[in-house]
């Protein structure tokens, strides 16, 4: 047996090396949230490939593959991006800044409203590091490797479900305390979402990207805060 082959068995079969994948996990999140690297998904997503590769899993074992229906996914994603984003600006912020008595910071789209320029970088980040890259992340790698920690079944997803939200929310810490609980909350919808489309990534993704996208275009035209 090769050494790839025995390291792949134990992070498949010992869970005690599940909890020590998932540990440097929390590590490399915790180094964003205190400001060390300026986001976790860089060094995760290598993490990922490195982890599905020593295991033998292909992409389509997270949600890499083709949808049955494009033009379902697509339209599930939207009514899933723009309905969540519409309830979390007319309730779930407001909601959420009245318990925790702290705005949201948005403070680093300053320069957006108005600024072709700034909508444009926002935008092609939105749907490269955020869209694709968060959701192979949080809800492709990390979901699963907390359901395969916790075992399968329901509680297996819904462990990992929270657990991978969790991080999602920590990613999010310079939007400030609430910002960090309105993620929770948009990280438990995708990956809801995700399992209940049979671990279809390409949803998840889409939904992402199509919120993000409508935020950013209000902030733009200055509708939103």
């Amino acid at each position: 047996m090769s050494q790839r082959n025995r390291i792949g068995a134990l992070l498949r079969e010992n869970r005690l090396f599940v909890v020590g994948e998932l540990v440097i996990v929390v590590l490399l999140q915790g180094l964003q949230v205190i400001q060390l690297i300026p986001t976790a998904v860089i060094f995760l997503a290598p993490l990922g490939e490195l982890s599905l590769w020593l295991r033998g899993d292909g992409r389509s074992r997270i949600g890499i593959h083709r949808p049955s229906n494009w033009w379902r996914t697509f339209a599930l994603a939207l009514v899933i991006g723009v309905g969540y984003q519409l309830l979390s600006l007319w309730l779930i912020v407001p909601c959420l800044q009245q318990l925790t008595r702290e705005p949201l910071n948005l403070s680093q789209f300053d320069s957006l409203p108005g600024s072709i320029s700034s909508l444009a970088l926002w935008l092609t980040l939105t749907w490269t590091l955020a869209a694709f890259g968060e959701e192979m992340v949080y809800r492709g790698y990390l979901l699963n490797r907390f359901v395969d920690v916790a075992a399968n079944g329901n509680v297996g997803r819904i462990i990992g479900a929270i657990g991978s939200s969790a991080l999602f929310a920590l990613g999010h810490s310079y939007q400030g305390l609430s910002g960090i609980e309105e993620n929770f909350i948009f990280g438990c919808v995708l990956a809801g979402s995700y399992l209940a489309a049979h671990r279809n990534l390409w949803l998840v993704v889409l939904a992402h990207g199509i919120a993000n996208s409508l935020a950013f275009m209000l902030i733009f035209l200055g509708r939103y805060p």
